[in-house]
């Protein structure tokens, strides 16, 4: 599996340390141009995530980063990272473990 190609949908930034930002991902075999699911992802700042909960809230989700302060290249290499480690011989077996951690469109 490879990373095809990462697109940020929108980003909603106060300062550097408060925003949240959503994306999608294109993830399908190495050499095969265009075979690939694309999978959405959000990443959130601690401080946004801080400010917008509820005293009793809880939050449970795939598909979500959080991170103290933006750093898009730190988040591409998270994502490559849980890339790497899908590695069956299906496709399909990939896909459904790469949607463990971010939510499939397809």
């Amino acid at each position: 599996m490879e990373i095809k190609t990462i697109n940020y949908l929108k980003k909603e930034f106060v300062d550097y340390d408060d925003f949240v930002v959503s994306g999608e991902v294109y993830i399908g075999p190495e050499n095969m141009d265009f075979v690939y699911e694309v999978f959405e992802f959000n990443v959130v700042s601690i401080k946004r995530l801080y400010s917008n909960f509820d005293d009793n809230a809880v939050m449970l989700s795939r598909g979500w980063m959080i991170v103290k302060t933006f750093d898009e290249k730190l988040i591409e290499l998270k994502i490559e990272s849980i890339v790497s480690r899908c590695n069956h011989l299906n496709d399909e077996e990939n896909y459904v473990e790469l949607s463990a951690y971010f939510r499939r469109l397809n």
